[in-house]
């Protein structure tokens, strides 16, 4: 189990995790991967000034993350989750270029600001409009896409994959349209603030000093800043605002707390730590989203509402559609379909035997039937670690 806490309560033999999330924004947050091994390592830590850490109690094992109590009638009714979807394999065809043209745009709307432009709304507008309308036919394809194309520019694709992942998890609390026309725009724009941060910061590779740290925080007031004047509405500015508010009152750049969150910042600040994990960075790889929702499962109460990272849990799943997994019969394959009320249990496209030989045909196996009590996900894999592009196999392309 993951579990975060005070480095005061760090003890010689915890073994510390590296969430992979960045200095810039968590200077505080003690990462190096390890085993605590003496007095004099523990008491350097101390020393350096670092508040918190993560540690796993099993040493490097996840434990199955508690998903929370089931949804209630009022949840399960929302619209979001009583749509007929868009089988998966079609709505990736679509997703495909949908994304390509979502990065494009947020390129552009950076670099027009960086030149001292303005944010083209409209095009920004349309962008969200096009995802927002995948996710309500079936949300899995752009999530996994978020996740599974690699591209080197993290500083757009992140503004992307963040609005992604919060309008579909929208989509899946039942949100109004313009509710999520809201969030998927917040999302957008949450880090537009560092367009006015120095390059020598953002791109600093060792631990920042007080000041530049303090000109970090100021960021999501930048970002608010440059999109006052563009008419758009209020919940878009205080979720760029707050997007790094925390729930304990711990965050920045105003210290609230609570319900003092505007719940578009409390949305943005789940979804960006989850897209900042699970992003490959040019000094990092990804972590494994089962990994990386572990963490959250571990800030909960803390960072975030408890309700709000259960949920969120539930909504993505302990192994996300797109996963690549091991079964516990040494066979491998790709998750097809999540399952929330029972999310150890997905629906998996078994691909490989258990020397890594393609099956063909493809074979679906869902877990939740029960023809196969012993049968169950043994792990998760980074697909690009084991040589593996799980888009086509869900596309139904794969030969």
């Amino acid at each position: 189990m993951l579990c975060k806490i005070r480095i005061a309560d760090l003890l010689v033999g915890m073994h510390v995790v590296d969430t992979g999330l960045s200095w810039l924004e968590h200077p505080y947050l003690y990462s190096q991967e390890g085993m605590v091994a003496s007095g004099q390592a523990l008491l350097a830590i101390q020393q350096a000034g670092y508040l918190e850490a993560f540690v796993d109690t099993e040493k490097g094992a996840v434990a199955p993350i508690d998903t929370g109590p089931e949804p209630s009638r009022e949840q399960e009714d929302a619209p979001g989750n009583g749509l007929v979807r868009t089988p998966l394999e079609q709505e990736l065809a679509v997703a495909e270029v949908v994304y390509h043209d979502c990065l494009l745009i947020a390129r552009d709307m950076l670099h027009d600001v960086q030149a001292g432009g303005k944010v083209d709304v409209r095009a920004c507008s349309s962008m969200v409009d096009t995802v927002i309308d995948s996710a309500v036919r079936n949300p899995d394809a752009l999530l996994t896409l978020c996740k599974l194309r690699r591209h080197d520019a993290y500083t757009f694709t992140h503004g992307v994959n963040v609005s992604v992942v919060a309008a579909a998890f929208g989509v899946y609390l039942g949100f109004s349209p313009q509710e999520l026309k809201e969030l998927g725009l917040a999302g957008l724009f949450h880090d537009v603030g560092k367009t006015r941060i120095p390059d020598a910061i953002l791109n600093k590779p060792g631990r920042l000093t007080d000041m530049e740290f303090a000109r970090i925080k100021r960021h999501p007031l930048l970002g608010r800043d440059l999109i006052s004047g563009l008419k758009l509405p209020e919940g878009v500015l205080r979720g760029v605002a707050e997007h790094h508010e925390r729930f304990d009152g711990s965050g920045y750049p105003n210290g609230l707390a609570g319900e003092a969150i505007h719940r578009w910042g409390r949305i943005l600040a789940v979804a960006d730590v989850y897209d900042a994990m699970t992003s490959r960075r040019s000094y990092k790889g990804p972590m494994l989203p089962t990994r990386a929702l572990a963490v959250i499962h571990g800030m909960r109460g803390r960072d975030f509402p408890v309700a709000l990272a259960e949920r969120f849990i539930k909504f993505l799943g302990p192994y996300p559609v797109g996963s690549f997994v091991r079964l516990t019969n040494g066979e491998y394959g790709f998750v097809r379909t999540s399952n929330p009320k029972k999310p150890l249990l997905p629906e998996i496209l078994v691909a490989f035997d258990q020397d890594m030989r393609p099956i063909l045909p493809l074979r679906a196996q869902d877990l939740r039937t029960g023809d196969f009590p012993d049968l169950a996900v043994a792990e998760a894999l980074d697909p690009v670690q084991s040589g593996v592009d799980p888009v086509p196999y869900l596309m139904g392309k794969a030969r």
